[in-house]
């Protein structure tokens, strides 16, 4: 029996089979994953310039009224209101009323104080280098005689818009007004310079 058991012994390492190694596997890093390129953001349109709309403006004006049957002569200070629409980048129509006061006298005669209304229907052309003309007809009362007038205008933008929308631009002009006065007054003129703003 003793020897049965030392014989056990013995042979139980010989069965007694090793653990297998482990072996360690490194992992792999995760491939990353293709970068793509985003697409550029489309180009934003430029802002459109408004060329069509209302217009309006204001100006302050001093100038001479001459001549007629009565040689009428006269110094006017005065303001001048202007309201319309501009059709298209060069045309535009709009309504220009006028009203002055100053000391005027008829030849070697009568001298004080008068006044002078006028509203005219104007059609203006402006020029590429900020030059603008006009001309049009209305209405026009000089103190108390009336009767229509011719008007024709040139002048000047210094300033030109620089963004969409309206803008306000300094308006310089030369005025020239023709009456055609009833109670024997003739064709009186009016010449007027006058410095304001305009709005388109």
């Amino acid at each position: 029996m003793r020897v049965v058991l030392f014989v056990c012994l013995l042979s139980a390492p010989a069965f007694a089979q090793p653990a297998p190694p482990v072996v360690a596997t490194a992992t792999p890093a995760p491939t990353a994953a293709p970068s793509v390129a985003a697409p550029a953001p489309a180009p934003e349109p430029a802002p459109s310039v408004e060329t069509t709309g209302l217009r309006n403006g204001f100006s302050l004006s001093a100038g001479q009224e001459f001549g007629g049957d009565r040689d009428i002569s006269g110094t006017m200070f005065g303001v001048d209101w202007r309201i319309g629409y501009r059709i298209s980048e060069p045309v535009s129509v709009y309504l220009h009323s006028h009203l002055s006061f100053g000391s005027a006298k008829e030849g070697n005669g009568a001298s004080g104080v008068t006044g002078t209304f006028a509203a005219a229907a104007i059609a203006e052309y402006l020029l590429p280098m900020g030059l603008f003309v006009g001309g049009g007809g209305g209405w026009g009362v000089l103190n108390n005689p009336n009767g229509p007038l011719a008007e024709a205008r040139i002048g000047y933008y210094p300033m030109k818009a620089d963004g969409p929308g309206k803008s306000r631009r300094l308006n310089i002009a030369l005025d020239a007004r023709f009456f055609f006065a009833d109670e024997g007054y003739g064709r009186v003129n009016h010449i007027a310079l006058s410095v304001g703003y305009d709005r388109f």
